[in-house]
């Protein structure tokens, strides 16, 4: 079998050491510095490979813990936010009970607050996402989504009372019809035509013929009378509230049978029409029929 020498000395006068090796040695050799040399290089693709992975997922976990402190931020700031919301809410309850106290209007009981309203059912969180202050989020938010329901019922109840109670002042009479002298007031009076003792149902007002009157609430024209010989030219206004007013001895009326007015309005002119002894305004005030001292009424 055909083999190689290989000859080592150390230096010129040292003895020549030789190795034989067989002729297929250097090849074996080669072939594993080969082998070697690919198992490195794969191990080095691996770890770079790898490097790499591992620096794009270092940088997505930075990223990702940048933009989780971002929104721990944010909802920190939701919270305190959601806190105010819940206390301006709370505030609304507490002033919208303090009406209801004043106008002696009941509070809505709990249940029917929720009865019939619709939206969202109650928050949940599944138990892998729940941390303390998500949680009191959930809460809040659960919380704020109960009383915001039973306040819009609560709140619109308020708003009709009130605009039934802006409707019902409206209809109230609480102006003088027009400016003058109260030359007789309501109550018993020696009649100035009989002499005699007499309920007089109203107020005398005496002032100028021509003198606008003017409409001391809202309410609908119900009776014009051209020729009445106790009021001679009657004007009936109804509030709609059980209140009717009166107007007599009119010189000439403005307004007809159905028409609407509203305080203030221009309804008629005084004069001395019918059973009068001067030119004045006789005004009236009935609740439900009944003749009442309209100065009960009267603010201005």
């Amino acid at each position: 079998m055909k083999k190689y020498t290989i000859m080592i000395m150390s230096d010129p006068t040292a003895k020549v050491r030789k190795i034989r090796v067989p002729a297929f040695a250097p090849v074996q050799l080669i072939s594993a510095a080969v082998a070697v040399l690919l198992v490195i290089g794969i191990v080095m693709v691996y770890f770079v490979s790898d490097y790499v992975r591992m620096k794009g997922e270092l940088t997505e976990f930075n990223s990702l813990r940048k933009e989780n402190t971002v929104q721990r931020f944010q909802l920190q700031a939701f919270s305190r936010n959601l806190d105010l919301l819940n206390r301006e809410v709370d505030s609304l309850r507490n002033f919208n009970h303090k009406l209801r106290v004043m106008t002696d209007l009941e509070e809505t009981p709990a249940g029917d607050t929720l009865r019939g309203v619709g939206g969202p059912e109650r928050l949940t969180l599944p138990p892998a996402y729940r941390t303390d202050l998500s949680t009191k989020i959930v809460q809040d938010l659960n919380r704020l989504q109960q009383n915001t329901a039973g306040q819009e019922i609560s709140d619109q109840e308020l708003i009709d009372f009130f605009s039934d109670q802006k409707t019902l002042l409206a209809s109230t009479p609480s102006i003088w019809p027009v400016r003058g002298w109260v030359t007789s007031g309501f109550g018993k009076r020696i009649d100035p035509f009989t002499g005699y003792p007499k309920m007089h149902e109203g107020l005398d007002i005496a002032t100028h013929t021509g003198t606008p009157v003017i409409a001391p609430c809202n309410g609908i024209v119900t009776r014009v009378k051209r020729g009445d010989y106790g009021y001679g030219k009657l004007l009936e206004i109804n509030n709609g509230h059980g209140i009717t007013l009166r107007f007599g001895h009119n010189s000439k009326i403005v307004v007809k049978r159905g028409d609407r007015v509203k305080r203030g309005d221009l309804i008629c002119y005084v004069g001395n029409t019918g059973r009068s002894t001067g030119p004045h305004l006789h005004y009236e005030v009935r609740v439900n029929g009944v003749p009442v001292n309209p100065r009960k009424y009267i603010l201005n």
